[in-house]
């Protein structure tokens, strides 16, 4: 019997929630040094990726759908595969600057990529100040998460600018074979096999989201009851259009782990803390910061060490931002109590909305998306932005013989949520790219401002206060004993 590939769960729900206006695609913006690589250019470049992409079966794949979306699409391999549908060249306006290169990068990015090839894109970006290029690396949601997504740019790119051996790829990447295009038969018994199965699954979904509390009913002494956290709505909560704008910057890592290690929290829990104060600050001189805390959706992988292969293996949780806290300590003591809890609940199986969403079809979860109100979506959704923390390589990388200086990621924007923090760790610094819907978030090139004054600001906290030298008048001398 012909093999047949049919997306995932935890796939599908990247190409049914994807709308006119809200793209389920994600990239990396890459600045290279080519100083030490003189045969670099376009050219060169695109033979690079000519033999990495070669290596990589996954990305020779499209998808083919399901009529009126009522199953999950399948794998099928592109017979009129062509690289020039998918490496191409743009170049910077002068001055070709990092505000420039940020403005080209989100053009490039709020497109969405074309279903009827396979669903990835690199763009080769020229003209960047002090003779440096950059690449744009756009890839779809469904074909992996952001851990699958660094596997795919360790086989794209080197850890020596010039390697002899030959490429090796886990066989999990290599070995990975798309479907046939299934039959029209094959098609509808799999659908209504997937329908039959949807109430009950739905029905074990919902009770199993509501099993904790209705347990805590048999529980002698009864626990107070905990109120699901009301979400305020911020004014980047709103209608998200087309357009897309996007700021970054760096934070150096080892500094970032000295506030881990003075405050005894995790890294993630700091990097939280830096975009809540960094966008308290934001609000406040908008005079638009809610008196209740702010709240924001956080992936949590799924996956285990020797997991090499490129899917999706994550499932998400939303923490507090403790943005009604004014004091910087207490609220990252604020945000380190919750999130632990919150993931730990999250890796256990805990089940949300996310699951829900994976159980459904296609077809019902775009209606859901279209028909989400903005206003509303913060409540329904339980956040208000996404914030994303992802490690990279503690080693320099290269690719086609360039030096990969920084690496800025770039992540989706959800319905009602117009704002969107993603890092990553790359040699000696944490890499911030910040995705926002230009209209509701104004001035964002300010955020990334605000995100350093709040390093700074936490980085000061745990330097040792000097003490203090007493500047009281010494002591008389004590009178002589008299004669006797």
């Amino acid at each position: 019997m012909a093999f047949i590939k049919q997306l995932s769960r935890e796939d599908v729900m990247f190409v049914a929630g994807e709308t006119d206006s809200i793209y389920q695609h994600v990239a990396g913006l890459i600045i290279l040094d080519t100083s030490d690589c003189d045969e670099f250019n376009f050219a060169h470049f695109r033979k690079h990726c000519h033999e990495r992409v070669a290596l990589i079966p996954h990305l020779r794949w499209k998808l083919h759908t399901v009529p009126m979306g009522l199953d999950r699409p399948y794998w099928v391999e592109d017979e009129n595969f062509s690289f020039d549908h998918h490496i191409k060249r743009i170049a910077l306006p002068a001055p070709g600057d990092h505000a420039t290169l940020c403005e080209v990068a989100a053009t490039l990015y709020s497109n969405h990529l074309d279903h009827s090839k396979p669903l990835w894109e690199i763009w080769l970006i020229e003209g960047l100040e002090g003779g440096k290029v950059a690449y744009l690396q756009k890839f779809h949601h469904c074909m992996m998460d952001g851990e699958g997504a660094f596997k795919m740019i360790e086989v794209i790119c080197d850890f020596e600018p010039n390697p002899t051996a030959a490429k090796q790829v886990d066989k999990s990447i290599s070995e990975a074979r798309a479907g046939v295009v299934p039959s029209y038969p094959q098609r509808s018994t799999r659908a209504w096999q997937h329908l039959a199965r949807l109430p009950g699954e739905a029905a074990k979904g919902v009770y199993d989201i509501l099993r904790p509390k209705i347990l805590e009913q048999f529980v002698w002494p009864r626990k107070p009851k905990q109120k699901r956290p009301d979400v305020p709505t911020a004014c980047f909560n709103g209608v998200i259009s087309s357009e897309r704008a996007m700021t970054a910057t760096s934070l150096p890592l080892a500094d970032l782990m000295t506030i881990r290690k003075h405050f005894s929290v995790s890294l993630n829990d700091v990097l939280l803390a830096l975009v809540s104060t960094a966008i308290r600050s934001y609000l406040k001189d908008h005079a638009e910061l809610p008196k209740q805390s702010l709240r924001t959706n956080i992936p949590v992988s799924l996956r285990t060490e020797a997991d090499e292969q490129l899917s999706n293996k994550v499932t998400t949780t939303t923490v507090t931002l403790a943005t009604n806290i004014a004091n910087p300590a207490k609220r990252l003591e604020a945000i380190h109590l919750e999130s632990e809890k919150a993931k730990q609940l999250a890796r256990a199986g805990g089940k949300g909305i996310v699951e829900l969403f994976q159980m459904m079809p296609p077809i019902l979860v775009s209606a859901i998306m279209e028909t989400l109100p903005a206003d509303q979506a913060p409540q329904i959704l339980g956040a208000n932005l996404i914030v994303s923390n992802l490690r990279g390589s503690p080693m320099p990388m290269y690719i086609a013989g360039a030096r990969m200086e920084k690496l800025y990621p770039m992540s989706i924007l959800t319905a009602g949520m117009g704002i969107n923090f993603t890092c990553m760790s790359y040699c000696d610094s944490m890499d911030f790219g910040i995705v926002v819907e230009p209209d509701l978030v104004p001035n964002h090139e300010a955020i990334a401002e605000k995100l350093q004054e709040a390093f700074t600001l936490y980085l000061g906290l745990c330097t040792p206060r000097k003490k203090r030298v007493s500047k009281s008048p010494p002591r008389k001398a004590a009178t002589k004993r008299a004669k006797q």
